[in-house]
């Protein structure tokens, strides 16, 4: 009796046709880990950091223009995610909205009470591993709830903010985060928000920046919003500009366009 023994090798090859779309998908990050997604935001906010985005102690044109689409009542809730030291959060709190502003990075917290005379930053007393801390900010006018920690984190536990929010202002979070971590990001925002409540969203769209960086900011077309929150909102497109005379430091960094879109998401039953 023979036996043999055949070992066969199969090289099987497939061509694959991508949209421009899938193949920029293809090229992003995974999701990152807490510690990596904040690791790059903290220098910014040590002192003498450069904050580029910062727009001083003015609410942000978005604001300015359709606060009023936001349908805000006395004491309702409004979410500032990635809320850096944006004015935007005083503002809101200044015309008696019950505000919650989430950021990763306590330089920031610091540096939101320094802007503002009489400011006291109330400490939580959380141990110092813990994933969110809930501080506040007392303000001449009034009271800012503060979480200290990964937006993300959020998702898995959003009971931590407080409960279901009236509206939010997004200006500079989902362009801020990894593509990567967009999907999370979007569903975090879905699983805080209440039926009916909106979503001031501001967005932007450029081409890749000098040496090929995609962000950020990131670029988010009308084709992404609608990706991202199309199954859980209803989206308006308020307003589209270029901003590429208003603000030449876009050219500097390689852009031939730059757009800066502002969104109202309302969120369905």
């Amino acid at each position: 009796t023979l036996t043999l023994t055949l070992t066969l090798t199969l090289t099987l090859s497939l061509t694959l046709t991508l949209t421009p779309r899938q193949a920029h998908r293809l090229r992003q990050p995974a999701a990152a880990a807490t510690d990596d997604r904040l690791a790059r935001w903290r220098p910014k906010w040590e002192p003498g950091g450069m904050r580029g985005w910062h727009i001083g102690q003015v609410p942000h044109p978005a604001v300015a223009a359709f606060e009023d689409r936001l349908s805000l009542r006395p004491g309702a809730r409004v979410l500032v995610p990635l809320a850096g030291a944006a004015h935007d959060i005083k503002h809101f709190a200044d015309g008696g909205a019950d505000v919650v502003a989430v950021e990763g990075v306590r330089g920031a917290l610091d540096a939101f009470a320094a802007n503002y005379a009489g400011a006291a930053i109330v400490e939580s007393g959380a141990k110092a591993e813990a994933k969110l801390k809930h501080h506040a900010v007392q303000l001449p006018e009034g009271l800012v709830h503060w979480v200290e920690g990964d937006f993300l984190a959020l998702l898995g536990d959003p009971k931590a903010a407080g409960g279901a929010f009236d509206a939010a202002f997004d200006r500079g979070g989902l362009v801020a985060v990894q593509p990567g971590d967009r999907d999370a990001y979007a569903a975090t925002l879905k699983a805080l928000m209440r039926p009916g409540g909106k979503i001031l969203l501001v967005t932007v769209e450029h081409p890749p920046f000098n040496g090929g960086r995609l962000g950020p900011p990131h670029s988010i077309d009308a084709a992404e919003v609608e990706r991202l929150f199309g199954g859980a909102f209803d989206a308006e497109l308020l307003r589209r500009e270029d901003r590429m005379e208003v603000e030449p430091s876009w050219k500097q960094r390689g852009c031939d366009y730059f757009f800066e879109s502002t969104w109202l998401l309302t969120r369905r039953s």
